[in-house]
C-alpha cells in the first residue's frame, strides 16, 4: 500500500469511530434519560400510593358543619388564588416537552385532614422517643425549593401529626410549662432540635403558655388545627383562624416566596398572608434550613400541586371534539353548555349551568366571607358547630351565640333560624369527591410528568 492510500483508510477509519462513538453516546444519553423517566415515574406512583392511602382513612364526613362531640377530626382543602394556566412563579416555566406550551403551575393548594390506619400505625417521634398511633393529623403543602430557576421548581411536604389525646411526659405534663424552657418558641415543637410529632394545640393565658395534645373532636374546631393558631388565642379576635403560611403572594396574586414579613390578613383578594402577625413569620412556620425539613418532604422537583373538588353542576363546554371545563384554556362562562359534572379549582369561573339550570356548588367568588368582613381563601372545610354555643360573638352583631340564644334576634317571628347563625361553612355542601394532580420535572430529560389521584367520599 502507498502511504496516500494507508493515510485514506486510517481517515475513513477515524471517522468510523467517531461516528460509532456518536451512536453509543445517543444511545447512553436515551438509557440515561429513560432511567430517570423510569426513577421520576416510581416516585410518582409512590407518592399517590401515600396520598391513596390517607385519604382512603378520612375520619369525618363530608357534610358540614360537624359537631366536635362526634369525635370525626375533620378536612380542609385551601384554594390558593393561582391557577393552572397561569405561571406560579413570575419567571421562565416548564415547557411541555416538544413544544412551546408553558406547563401549567397551579402550586398553591393545601390539603389538610385527619386519618385513620388500622393496620399500619402511624409512627412519629416525642422527643427522643418513638411513638404510633392508628390516627393522625396530615397535611400536604407545596414550597418553594430554593435557588431554583428556569423552571422554579417546588417541594411538595406531609407533614404527620399523631392524634393521642394523653401525654404523660413534657412538654405535655405540667398545666404551667412553657413550650420549650430555653426560647419558649412555638416553632421549636415542630422544628427545633428535637421537634415532637404530636398534634397539639397551644394555649396562653394569664401566667401560663403550654401545649396540650389534641383528640379528634379538638381537631373539629379550626383554631386547633395545624398552623391554624399560632397565636393560641380562641377569644375569637382571630377568627375564623386562617391557615398561616410564610409564603406571600403579591398584588398580581403572583407567588413571591422572599416577601414576607407584610403583617396583612387575608383580604377581599384572597391573598395569603400571615393573618395579623408581626413583621416577622410566625413561630413553627419556616421549615427550609431546619432539623425536621427532610423528614417532612415526600417529592421534589415539584411543578404543580392542584386539589380540585368534585361539582356535579359544573359545565361542561366544547372546543371542537374535545370536552373543556372551567378552568381550562378556551372555556367560556357564558359558552353552551354539553355536560355537567367535574372536578374543578374552588371558586372556578362558571357561576350557572343553563343545561341544568341550576347554579355549581363551588362556583363563589376569590374569598369567601364566613362572618361579617372576615374572610378565608377559597376554603373548603367541614367547620364545626360548637361556633354557635361558644360564648364568642364572632360575627360582631346581634350579641352573643344569637344562632342557639332562643330568641328572635332578627324580629321575623322565628327562633334561632339559619339566619341568625354567627358562622356558616364556606360551602355548606356535600363533598362527593375530589381530584390531586401532581406534576413533577425531570431536568435530566427535561420533561414533565405527572399523575392524577382521584377519592370519592360517597359511601360504597
Amino acid at each position: 500500500m502507498t502511504l496516500v492510500e494507508m493515510l485514506v483508510a486510517t481517515a475513513i477509519t477515524l471517522i468510523l469511530m467517531a461516528a460509532v462513538a456518536q451512536v453509543f453516546a445517543a444511545f447512553s444519553g436515551a438509557m440515561s434519560n429513560g432511567r430517570s423517566i423510569l426513577e421520576t415515574d416510581s416516585r410518582l406512583r409512590n407518592v399517590a400510593r401515600r396520598l391513596r392511602d390517607d385519604l382512603n382513612g378520612v375520619t369525618t364526613q363530608m357534610l358540614p358543619p360537624r359537631t366536635p362531640d362526634q369525635g370525626e377530626g375533620y378536612f380542609e382543602l385551601i384554594e390558593g388564588p393561582l391557577n393552572d394556566y397561569q405561571d406560579a412563579s413570575n419567571g421562565s416555566a416548564a415547557l411541555v416537552s416538544g413544544t412551546t406550551e408553558v406547563c401549567p403551575t397551579d402550586i398553591d393548594d393545601v390539603l389538610l385532614f385527619t386519618t385513620r390506619d388500622t393496620d399500619s400505625p402511624f409512627v412519629g417521634r416525642l422527643l427522643s422517643e418513638t411513638i404510633e398511633s392508628s390516627t393522625a393529623e396530615v397535611a400536604w403543602f407545596a414550597r418553594p425549593t430554593p435557588g431554583t430557576s428556569n423552571p422554579v421548581t417546588y417541594t411538595l411536604y406531609r407533614k404527620q401529626l399523631l392524634v393521642m389525646g394523653y401525654v404523660g411526659v413534657a412538654p405535655f405534663a405540667s398545666n404551667n410549662q412553657r413550650l420549650f424552657p430555653n426560647t419558649g418558641l412555638w416553632r421549636d415543637y415542630f422544628t427545633g432540635t428535637n421537634p415532637c410529632d404530636i398534634s397539639a394545640r397551644r394555649e396562653i393565658g394569664a401566667g401560663f403558655d403550654r401545649l396540650v395534645p389534641n383528640t379528634l373532636s379538638d381537631l373539629t374546631r379550626r383554631e386547633n388545627r395545624f398552623l391554624h393558631n399560632p397565636l393560641g388565642s380562641t377569644t375569637g379576635k382571630n377568627f375564623p383562624y386562617a391557615f398561616a403560611s410564610d409564603i406571600d403572594f403579591n398584588a398580581n396574586n403572583i407567588l413571591d416566596p422572599g416577601a414576607r414579613g407584610v403583617g396583612d390578613d387575608i383580604n377581599n383578594n384572597a391573598v395569603l398572608d400571615f393573618d395579623h402577625l408581626s413583621s416577622s413569620p410566625p413561630d413553627g412556620l419556616i421549615f427550609d434550613g431546619t432539623t425536621r425539613a427532610g423528614e417532612d418532604i415526600i417529592l421534589t422537583n415539584v411543578l404543580a400541586f392542584d386539589v380540585r373538588v368534585f361539582d356535579p353542576a359544573a359545565p361542561i363546554g366544547l372546543s371542537g371534539s374535545t370536552a373543556i371545563v372551567p378552568g381550562d384554556t378556551g372555556f367560556s362562562a357564558g359558552g353552551s353548555v354539553s355536560g355537567s359534572g367535574a372536578y374543578v379549582d374552588l371558586g372556578h369561573s362558571a357561576t350557572t349551568n343553563s343545561l341544568l339550570n341550576a347554579d355549581p356548588l363551588f362556583s363563589a367568588a376569590k374569598a369567601v366571607d364566613v362572618t361579617n368582613n372576615k374572610n378565608l381563601p377559597r376554603t373548603y372545610c367541614t367547620w364545626s358547630t360548637h361556633y354557635e354555643a361558644n360564648g364568642i360573638d364572632e360575627d360582631g352583631i346581634k350579641g352573643i351565640d344569637q344562632g342557639t340564644d332562643g330568641l328572635d334576634n332578627d324580629s321575623n317571628s322565628l327562633v334561632d333560624e339559619s339566619s341568625e347563625q354567627e358562622t356558616s361553612p364556606p360551602y355548606p355542601y356535600p363533598l362527593r369527591g375530589i381530584e390531586v394532580r401532581i406534576r413533577v420535572y425531570e431536568p435530566k430529560s427535561q420533561q414533565a410528568r405527572q399523575v392524577s389521584v382521584r377519592h370519592t367520599f360517597v359511601p360504597h
